[in-house]
């Protein structure tokens, strides 16, 4: 059976309906990808590698993941420490800002109490983390889930990594550059947007990006650049193209790219060939952005 190990932080959503009551649901950016990747490839084993707490929240989201059919069996549990939370608030055109409680989360004591040897062990087909997955781990952490994740692949999985940038999580560009960079230098897919690379390189053009990531073992750069759609180049530099198509309307952003990289590694996984996971993963955040919250109803799916 195939299987995909995905590394990262869930969390604890909070947002508002159209009557302005609060909405509880779990949410974060690779867990959201997890979600997706599931139900476009139930066949596949979908791992989540987090930690979580001892509190209620906790118990009450593992159940969430099981739902949605996410394995939950490399979880790690905290003594101390709790879930993260977040918020999110939307604007009239369906852009979303965030409110986070997070620091000193479970999660970010992933590195401190997992068994690396002991995971690494087991195989998995591919592995995927973000930027957001090393931003919330002390640089030490950071180092240990780099070396984690270069033995994981010596053992034959293939790696994806997408810089998911979040300037108010790194100590300025260059602190996340470092991170950036040894990311890329592990990893066989990327999944960068053009606003990651124009923001803390200055790139602003894909010829730019596919340039700065072609100095690393990439074989799969997934350039995502915004109204020009997405240009994918595999290991021998063909280009693929999937032009932009607005969804019928935006009402929530919060997990388009989520949804899209979830897809699109699933497809690949399943051996669909770039074009057509493009084009899967472009469907899927069509349908997303058209509601509200980051995982949404299975029934807005169904053909």
């Amino acid at each position: 059976m195939s299987s995909m190990l995905i590394i990262g932080e869930c969390m604890l959503e909070l947002r508002t309906d159209s009557d302005n009551r609060l909405v509880k649901s779990y949410a974060g950016d690779t867990y959201n990808s997890a979600v997706y990747a599931k139900r476009y490839f139930p066949e596949a084993d979908i791992f989540y590698l987090t930690a979580v707490g001892k509190d209620s929240f906790s118990d009450e989201m593992l159940n969430v993941w099981a739902e949605e059919g996410v394995n939950s069996s490399y979880v790690q549990t905290s003594e101390a420490k709790q879930i993260g939370i977040y918020s999110i608030s939307t604007d009239e055109y369906g852009e979303r800002s965030f409110s986070y409680w997070r620091e000193g989360s479970a999660a970010t004591e992933l590195m401190q109490i997992l068994d690396t040897n002991k995971l690494a062990e087991d195989k998995f087909d591919l592995v995927y983390f973000s930027g957001i997955t090393l931003a919330v781990y002390s640089d030490e952490d950071k180092q240990k889930l780099i070396d984690f994740i270069q033995v994981l692949r010596s053992n034959g999985a293939k790696v994806a990594f997408d810089p998911n940038y979040r300037p108010r999580m790194w100590n300025g560009n260059e602190h996340a550059i470092k991170w950036l960079e040894k990311a890329y230098a592990c990893s066989d897919i990327v999944l960068p947007g053009l606003e990651d690379h124009e923001d803390l390189l200055g790139q602003n053009t894909r010829d730019a990006v596919q340039g700065y990531v072609g100095n690393f073992a990439v074989t799969e750069q997934v350039i995502k650049c915004g109204a020009e759609g997405v240009y994918t180049y595999d290991g021998d530099n063909n280009e693929f193209h999937l032009p932009f198509t607005p969804a019928k309307q935006q009402i929530d952003s919060t997990a388009a790219g989520d949804s899209f990289a979830g897809t699109y590694l699933a497809a690949r996984l399943k051996g669909e060939d770039i074009q057509s996971a493009m084009a899967a993963a472009a469907g899927v955040a069509s349908i997303v952005v058209q509601h509200r919250g980051a995982i949404v109803d299975k029934k807005h799916f169904s053909s």
